[in-house]
């Protein structure tokens, strides 16, 4: 795809409403002229607070602050790339994109490679319904026996698509071959082997667990091999094909993605099977990577969605090595509950028990307490470098846990943990610094600073929460609401008299935008918002009632007219407590001064009054 002029990009979202979009996702209700109302579906609320403005194709959650337009909505629901999103919303408008210059035989092997993308999607949906009707027949009585045994029901196995491969070495490729599927096809994506004696069914006696996309299409598959006495793997994956990367996808995150989104926690366990069992009990949160350790795409895909993801391995010393093996993972991966919007946490089985056996002894309510339950990584971590018994055991733990904290961008999170590590340990706390700057330089990242002195509270990053003045407020969401307002002289006397900063720099960026023939773009102005004021200037516009003036114009001139009493007023004051100020020192020329200053103002005052 070529790069996109704007204006095209715009055309396909003024030809799309967001409301029809989101209503596929969202109950709304009409909460005023063009605007809508329901639960949001990115945070686990009970009062609605996901608002659709449909004049302006916006919406805003004041509950857990996503916004955006037709686009960023799809991009996050879906887990589809802005380009995907952009490409369906294009054609359900019936509109077509502009193609990248090509030549006859680019153009051909384009087209080609689609059509090839295709052609393996259908390989892969042929192979799961083939495995699906085997496990349903009469060859597929083993496998059934050992799903019952598992306690996983019919209702979930036609979920999960679950089904069986005969031990047969070539039954798939004989139903392959009947759909004229090149044998070369169904090489390439991993359902067929070739050895010195030819080619064979690669997946033979197993229970099958397809993988799926994120339009839930079949892409690869996991498998449990049912003979507990036959020599080979008792888990086996797909390899990686065109389809299927076992490092970018989690087993069974098409069926927990919208529980996921719904209460903002996504719960990974080691197994495919502690999923099933999980999802059995109602805990629809669950998904595990593919047999591998947890990698940094696939905790990069779940902190799209999730607000929280919850490690919870195996209660045993391998299970416990896997968690401590994630948490570097996580924190490279942005996901800090101090640096990104996910949370990273790890919950402690009990000894010797996975989360299959918990489940199934304990009910799915004492194992959402064991997940609620959950610590912070890092604490878990340090926790863990407390608990060891021996010297070389806190060593070796405290050497893992400063290469962590090494890679923690933010420097108060950083120093806080690294007091906490130094005080389990007893181990005083230049030492500790010590070996994080150490790790840092080993690892060419900026070694951390010197800690603060007690009592010394470091700058936040992000500014505290406040309301700027309504009148600021009002002007602004007015100029959203009626664009053609940017070319009026009082458009420009407003800049001047916003007090504010926040909503000045705001205001500035959409005025300069209007003036320059640019389309209103309140997703892009509020993301140039200070933080502080974001939520109070996405109300002020989300509100609607600045739709509904009649004369938007003398709206304007009143609420300019207020705002230039406002600054007087304001300098008044300021002026009156200068008076006091020099009268107290007993500069009584500069009372003066200011005494015929203040009068000035008060005649400005009484003439904007009139």
């Amino acid at each position: 795809m070529p790069l996109l002029p704007r204006e095209k990009i715009d055309d396909v979202r003024d030809r799309t409403n967001i409301v029809d979009i989101v209503r596929r996702y969202v109950e709304l209700k009409r909460a005023g002229t063009g605007s809508w109302k329901g639960l949001c579906p990115f945070h686990a609320e009970k009062t609605p607070s996901f608002n659709v403005h449909e004049q302006r194709q916006y919406f805003h959650c004041f509950g857990c602050g996503e916004k955006g337009d037709v686009f960023s909505f799809l991009v996050k629901i879906e887990q589809r790339s802005f380009m995907e999103v952009l490409r369906d919303l294009a054609r359900q408008a019936g509109m077509d994109l502009p193609e990248a210059k090509q030549s006859p035989a680019e153009r051909q092997a384009a087209a080609e490679a689609e059509s090839e993308r295709e052609r393996m999607l259908r390989v892969m949906e042929a192979a799961t319904s083939f495995f699906e009707a085997q496990l349903a027949g009469p060859v597929g009585g083993a496998a059934r026996a050992y799903l019952d045994k598992r306690g996983i029901s019919s209702t979930l196995r036609t979920r999960f698509r679950l089904g069986y491969a005969p031990p047969a070495w070539d039954t798939l490729q004989k139903h392959l071959a009947s759909l004229h599927i090149p044998a070369t096809v169904a090489e390439q994506l991993g359902l067929v082997g070739v050895n010195e004696r030819g080619r064979y069914d690669f997946f033979r006696d197993r229970v099958m667990l397809p993988v799926f996309d994120r339009q839930k299409r079949p892409i690869g598959f996991s498998s449990r091999l049912l003979d507990p006495e036959a020599k080979e793997r008792k888990y086996v994956n797909s390899p990686d094909s065109p389809l299927f990367h076992k490092k970018e996808n989690l087993y069974g995150l098409h069926v927990a993605l919208d529980a996921i989104r719904r209460g903002g926690t996504a719960i990974v366990v080691e197994g495919n099977f502690d999923v099933l069992s999980l999802h059995e009990a109602g805990v629809q949160e669950a998904v595990a990577p593919m047999g591998t350790a947890l990698t940094i795409e696939q905790v990069k895909l779940l902190s799209r969605a999730a607000k929280r993801i919850v490690i919870v391995f195996d209660g045993d010393a391998a299970g416990a090595r896997a968690a401590e093996k994630a948490i570097p993972v996580a924190v490279e991966a942005g996901l800090f509950f101090a640096e990104a919007d996910s949370d990273g946490r790890v919950a402690q089985m009990p000894a010797g028990v996975d989360p299959d056996d918990f489940v199934r002894a304990q009910g799915a309510e004492a194992f959402r307490a064991l997940v609620e339950g959950a610590r912070p990584m890092l604490d878990h971590l340090i926790q863990q470098a407390a608990d060891d018994a021996t010297i070389p055991g806190k060593a070796d733990t405290a050497q893992r846990v400063v290469e962590v904290l090494a890679k923690v961008k933010n420097p108060l999170v950083r120093d806080l943990y690294l007091r906490e590590l130094a005080a389990k340990l007893h181990v005083p706390m230049p030492q500790v610094v010590r070996m994080v700057r150490d790790a840092a330089a080993n690892r060419h990242l900026a070694p951390t600073p010197r800690p603060a002195p007690a009592g010394e509270i470091p700058t936040a990053g992000e500014e505290a929460p406040r309301d700027p003045p309504r009148d600021e407020l009002a002007v602004f969401a007015l100029l959203v609401s009626h664009p053609g307002l940017a070319s009026t002289d009082d458009a420009a006397r407003a800049l001047d008299l916003l007090a504010d900063p926040g909503v000045r720099q705001v205001y500035r960026t959409a005025l300069q935008a209007l003036q320059a023939g640019e389309r209103a773009d309140l997703p892009a102005w509020l993301d140039a918002c200070p933080s502080g004021i974001r939520a109070s200037v996405g109300a002020a516009v989300m509100d609607g009632c600045w739709e509904k003036v009649e004369t938007a114009e003398e709206a304007l001139r009143a609420l300019v007219s207020r705002l230039g009493r406002s600054r007087v007023e304001a300098e008044i004051a300021l002026a009156e407590r200068q008076h006091r100020e020099a009268l107290a020192r007993g500069d009584e020329a500069e009372a003066r001064a200011i005494s015929m200053r203040e009068m000035t103002l008060i005649r400005t005052k009484l003439g904007l009054a009139n």
